[in-house]
């Protein structure tokens, strides 16, 4: 995690000239992924000039140990992932994923809860150390240090066209 905050330091402040802000940063095997974010959403073009602007720096400053590495930009996506507090403050109100290390009993009450590592629901709230989401009707609480992975759930929302919805 420290080699990935390095980079983010580093990464922020160019990338912010172009408008855009630094989601996230993952180093996973010998690929650097780089998650950029705009109002308005990510162009193609938008990832190809931050991969244009990153890539000599990342070069120069030699950020990356054991040399060769693949540098993947792109938009964090519908299905982002939740990895900083920050993250999660900004996704209240949204449908998540929660995987957690232990039981979600370890933590809360109910039958329903006993083996379960994995819960989906509304994040209702986030206090900086405590997720509240709303889970089949069910308040769940969950330690944010308990979190071993976690992203936002998309869901599609089909609207009828005007007229087709209702039937007298």
């Amino acid at each position: 995690m420290e080699l990935e905050s390095r980079i983010e330091e580093l990464l922020s402040p160019f990338i912010e000239k172009g408008g855009l802000s630094l989601y996230d940063v993952e180093f996973q095997g010998r690929v650097l992924r780089i998650s950029i974010e705009k109002p308005g959403g990510v162009t193609v073009d938008d990832c190809v000039e931050v991969s244009r602007l990153i890539n000599p720096m990342l070069d120069v400053e030699d950020i990356i140990p054991g040399g060769r590495y693949e540098l993947e930009v792109s938009s964090p996506g519908l299905n982002r992932p939740l990895r900083k507090s920050e993250h999660f403050a900004a996704a209240v109100g949204s449908r998540i994923h929660v995987t957690t290390l232990e039981p979600l009993s370890k933590w809360n009450v109910g039958d329903s809860f006993e083996k379960r590592k994995n819960i989906t629901g509304e994040l209702k709230e986030f206090n900086g150390s405590l997720l509240t989401l709303l889970s089949d009707g069910q308040e769940v609480t969950i330690p944010f240090e308990a979190v071993t992975k976690s992203r936002v759930e998309f869901e599609l929302k089909i609207t009828p066209p005007p007229g087709k919805g209702k039937k007298d």
